[in-house]
């Protein structure tokens, strides 16, 4: 399978040195969360006014741009906060079809109290404006994040929506470290709706808490998680999340993203 890298492995490194450097490691694609200090990348000259150009030069790297990761959310407990995720969407969708883009990641969103069956109902709305928004030829994937790390909910949500264009980012560490579910459960439930992956390892810290780590050096079980989507017939993208934009204690990413190529390719 192909593999890929977030923006977050990288946030002090150019847009140059993203696709030199990803190249040389032997990635496949680049999931852009942020360029730089922006978040919003669609602000970007490099996604404006030089966008063909900034596809160019990720293309001659022999790179694709594999996803691009919004904030947009599929669950808001306030219904006035749903525009914002419409029109980011919509955002993205637009740049989708300048990189030959394929798929926009979107979060579950918190629940906030309100109850789940409630939510589910919601969702399945929201989504289907979602998947809208983004057009054809563009899918819509919902994290397994926030408040839908355990993944039975998520499963009833699209088991109930009809849109072609949606699916499921399984976020291998979330279900696992947080929501307590086996590889084998959280394949069962949305193992056949997932598109995309992130994937990252942890050690337990106490407390309930948890340190990222290089991938292998953690006990989330990421083999067999790749296993069951290969044996299922997933052909997408591995993507690694390595947080660094978030988390700068971690090691630098001249360190982790040639360490993920040699974990993921070393998988049988």
């Amino acid at each position: 399978m192909k593999i890929a890298c977030t923006t977050l492995a990288c946030p002090s490194w150019p847009l140059e040195t993203i696709v030199e450097r990803f190249a040389e490691y032997g990635y496949d694609g680049l999931d852009f969360r942020g360029l730089g200090e922006q978040t919003e990348i669609w602000r970007l000259e490099e996604f404006s006014s030089k966008a063909a150009e900034t596809a160019e030069k990720i293309a001659a790297g022999g790179l694709a741009v594999s996803g691009f990761s919004s904030s947009a959310r599929m669950f808001h407990a306030d219904p006035a906060d749903e525009a914002k995720s419409l029109a980011e969407v919509r955002q993205y969708a637009a740049l989708c079809r300048k990189f030959d883009c394929h798929m926009i990641r979107v979060f579950g969103g918190g629940l906030e109290g309100a109850p789940i069956g409630e939510a589910v109902e919601t969702s399945v709305a929201t989504l289907r404006k979602l998947a809208e928004a983004a057009g054809e030829g563009v899918t819509v994937a919902v994290e397994t994040h926030d408040d839908w790390y355990r993944t039975a909910p998520l499963a009833e949500v699209f088991a109930k929506v009809d849109a072609p264009n949606v699916g499921v980012l399984w976020d291998m560490h979330h279900p696992f470290r947080m929501g307590g579910e086996s590889p084998q459960q959280t394949f069962d439930s949305v193992g056949r709706y997932t598109v995309a992956v992130h994937i990252k390892d942890s050690v337990p810290t106490g407390d309930g808490k948890h340190a990222y780590c290089l991938p292998g050096e953690g006990d989330v079980p990421l083999a067999e998680m790749i296993r069951l989507l290969r044996g299922g017939g997933y052909d997408g993208f591995l993507t690694f999340e390595w947080e660094k934009r978030w988390h700068p204690e971690l090691p630098e990413p001249e360190v982790a993203l040639p360490a993920y190529v040699e974990f993921v390719r070393g998988i049988a």
